[in-house]
């Protein structure tokens, strides 16, 4: 969709406009490299109408706001309470984004960005019966990295793997392993895993016949797909610090991203945007369907 000389270019424009953030440390929110991405292709989608499912504080909703100035913003959390900033021009919602009708929008010129931490195969269905054809998706990681289905996997053909880890400081999990484990709860494809101070469960890739044929009519409909690279190049441990701090060497470390726009020596931040590049990136994808 962009050049990387596109992506270059307009970085300077963006960080200008990112100056006026409000919202400093947007902890589990968005911060630059998604930020980024979503600054870039919602200048080159221009909708209409902007569904973003997943609020938090509100940054994301700030920076739709300022880059599209004409359009309707509906913003959609199931818990509206954490809101550091509200507008009143918004229409804030507060139930799943598929308890609402949405009929009357023009779904040509309208875009939804899902940030919810929901399966997206729960969103399949939602997608094709409402005729959306504009999906950001936020974190968009591989197998391995997460538990539950994202457009990446569904794009690759992959059957998610599911993995549980159990810390034996945990008393309250622990004991409820031991009660499944003695109760046979767990299938024998199962993998138990026991480690110095966590157990490891992966669970089998369930080959779903539904499953597998709502991904093939998705995967059909796909116009583009398009992974947002990273700003400067990936830096797996700082992304998966917390996990490889609890978990060494669980994680598999064949995760593969997009080159980077800007080599680390070609790009000159402040320390406060040097901390946040790399710590959240999650190969955050555009989607266009033909119906």
């Amino acid at each position: 969709m962009f050049s990387k000389s596109h992506l270059k270019n307009n970085f300077s424009d963006f960080l200008n406009f990112y100056k006026y953030r409000p919202i400093k440390n947007n902890q589990s929110g968005m911060k630059i490299d998604h930020c980024y991405a979503l600054f870039i292709l919602l200048k080159k989608i221009k909708p209409k109408y902007v569904i973003e499912s997943g609020v938090w504080k509100g940054q994301t909703t700030w920076l739709i706001k300022n880059v599209l100035k004409n359009t309707k913003v509906f913003s959609i959390d199931i818990d509206l309470s954490q809101r550091d900033l509200i507008y009143k021009d918004v229409k804030y919602l507060e139930k799943d984004i598929t308890k609402y009708n949405w009929s009357k929008l023009d779904k040509n010129k309208t875009l939804i960005i899902f940030d919810d931490h929901v399966c997206f195969s729960k969103r399949l269905n939602f997608i094709k019966n409402n005729k959306f054809k504009h999906i950001i998706f936020d974190d968009n990681l591989p197998n391995h990295h997460i538990s539950y289905y994202t457009p990446k996997m569904i794009f690759e053909n992959q059957y998610l793997v599911k993995k549980e880890f159990i810390k034996y400081s945990n008393f309250f999990r622990l004991i409820k392993f031991i009660i499944r484990f003695l109760k046979k709860d767990f299938k024998d494809n199962t993998k138990i895993k026991v480690f110095n101070k966590y157990i490891r469960i992966t669970y089998p890739a369930k080959n779903n016949e539904k499953l597998k044929n709502d991904f093939d009519i998705f995967r059909k409909n796909i116009k583009i797909y398009y992974e947002f690279p990273p700003i400067t190049k990936f830096n797996y441990k700082k992304r998966f610090k917390k996990i490889l701090n609890n978990f060494k060497g669980v994680v598999p470390k064949d995760y593969k991203v997009k080159l980077p726009i800007f080599s680390n020596s070609k790009i000159h931040l402040d320390n406060e945007l040097k901390d946040e590049l790399n710590v959240q990136y999650s190969n955050i994808c555009y989607i266009k369907l033909t119906n």
